[in-house]
């Protein structure tokens, strides 16, 4: 991480139409939904894991429209009280991670969901917040700029550090396109080219994306 004074940006992001959050917001109005983690699953299927705290009135019925959206592959309830669930959910992964650790961006959990709009924090230099919104323009994602200015969080704290190793491993991936969209090089594409075996380089991937990306575990 660099010495320079860190940044919070508040951002507002629509997500895309096919994901099933988009679907359920349409249906149902008046849900109070949180993120409450989220990182890549399945490399080579694009799939995102995620735990997602969603109140409603209704929850059979959101249920029944997340399980059978097309965008999800995997639902697991965790827990289900009279107007809360909490949920694990496998799903379609969206662009907008890819570009968070493409920039060195941390997301500070729980992200907000309110009407299909995610609002997250992303904490990091101020010149590495610009290259994700540059980014995001390029890439024509609808977002908005809430607020920004300096943040408490510590950049050069030890639970974000990477080791030489990991550095290199992520560098290297970035570079040759791993996490572009569409993708330039495949997981064993790249795991050949670092001598790691598949399982080997996914285990060692999202141990550096959990640093790169989870500003509060």
């Amino acid at each position: 991480m660099s010495s320079e004074i860190s940044t919070i940006a508040t951002v507002k992001i629509k997500f895309p139409d096919d994901i099933w959050i988009s679907a359920i917001f349409r249906k149902f109005y008046d849900i109070k939904m949180e993120i409450l983690y989220f990182l890549p699953y399945d490399f080579e299927e694009s799939i995102g894991n995620a735990i997602i705290e969603l109140m409603h009135y209704d929850l059979d019925s959101i249920i029944e429209e997340i399980e059978k959206h097309p965008s999800v592959y995997e639902f697991h309830l965790v827990d289900k009280g009279d107007n809360k669930i909490k949920f694990n959910v496998k799903t379609k992964d969206p662009y907008l991670l890819y570009a968070v650790i493409k920039c060195g961006v941390l997301v500070d959990f729980p992200v907000k969901i309110e009407d299909g709009y995610a609002y997250w924090d992303l904490i990091s230099t101020r010149k590495s917040i610009d290259q994700l919104l540059s980014l995001f323009d390029e890439e024509g994602v609808k977002y908005e700029l809430l607020r920004i200015g300096n943040s408490d969080l510590n950049l050069e704290d030890g639970k974000y550090e990477l080791s030489l190793d990991e550095i290199k491993l992520l560098e290297t991936a970035i570079r040759r396109g791993f996490f572009d969209v569409p993708r330039k090089i495949s997981l064993e594409e790249l795991g050949f080219l670092l001598n790691k075996s598949k399982s080997t380089l996914s285990v060692q991937l999202r141990k550096i994306i959990k640093k790169k990306v989870l500003a509060n575990p």
